[in-house]
């Protein structure tokens, strides 16, 4: 079968379970099958494929696995971050609380990252600002060795520390807490390839997704340095419930026009 002919017959099987960049999606499989980029995809028309090797990663992305798992990683920032099954998979809507973040002034902050996943915020944070201290925590160790990985690869300098929350930070203080937590409620209805995929651990929560929140309220004021600020990203809808356990606090929309971030200043 010749390239051209299998992207056409990808494409429609990938549209036919709701694939919705099927065209896109079936020429970045190939090319990841093909060790080639998506240039060379869609100037090599006639290449005979393994049909196959090429089988076997369609079939996964029918069944509802996200692309991001299947190739091994996802973009965030312009750089390329490793994702497997033991982390969130880093999100377009995410960059607006680095960017909120990247928007203080200050070139000796400390910063935390709670629950860090991959590691995309801290990372990025850290080679964005090179002169911040910047540390990252997880509750989930398999999370904590990729987000450990990616510091490698892509040259940053992270203390990670292995914690629920706050919970393993005694006596530590700083001048930008950040996170992404779970906030899902775990009755909502999500996407099939988000639900049977993704970590549960990083994508619910109790109290209608907001029960870290009211932790964080609680212990977020004991870790933050004088004027620090703790930037907090949210459910599109959570906005007015997130903020009023932040007094003072405000809220940042995401290039949507949705609500994305909830940000405070500390006492």
């Amino acid at each position: 079968m010749q390239l051209n002919e299998w992207l056409t017959s990808a494409s429609a099987r990938l549209s036919s379970v709701g694939v919705t960049s099927h065209k896109l999606e079936a020429q970045v499989l190939a090319g990841h099958v093909m060790l080639v980029d998506r240039t060379w995809v869609l100037t090599h028309p006639d290449h005979e494929v393994n049909e196959l090797a090429l089988e076997g990663v369609l079939q996964r992305r029918e069944s509802g696995e996200p692309l991001a798992y299947i190739l091994g990683y996802r973009e965030f920032f312009s750089r390329r971050f490793r994702v497997d099954q033991s982390v969130l998979i880093p999100r377009q809507e995410t960059e607006t609380l680095v960017e909120a973040a990247l928007a203080l002034q200050g070139e000796r902050l400390r910063v935390l990252d709670i629950g860090t996943g991959s590691g995309c915020i801290a990372i990025t944070l850290k080679l964005e600002r090179p002169t911040w201290e910047v540390w990252a925590t997880d509750i989930s160790s398999s999370a904590l060795q990729m987000a450990r990985e990616n510091a490698e690869t892509l040259g940053a300098d992270i203390t990670f520390r292995h914690s629920n929350l706050l919970d393993q930070l005694d006596g530590e203080k700083f001048d930008l807490i950040i996170s992404n937590p779970p906030y899902i409620g775990r009755d909502e209805v999500i996407p099939r390839e988000v639900r049977d995929y993704e970590p549960d651990s990083a994508l619910f929560a109790d109290e209608d997704g907001l029960a870290l929140y009211r932790t964080l309220s609680e212990q977020v004021p004991n870790h933050l340095l004088l004027e620090g600020r703790l930037i907090l990203e949210i459910g599109q809808t959570q906005g007015d419930a997130v903020s009023a356990l932040f007094p003072g606090s405000w809220i940042i929309k995401d290039l949507d026009r949705n609500d994305r971030v909830v940000a405070w200043r500390g006492p």
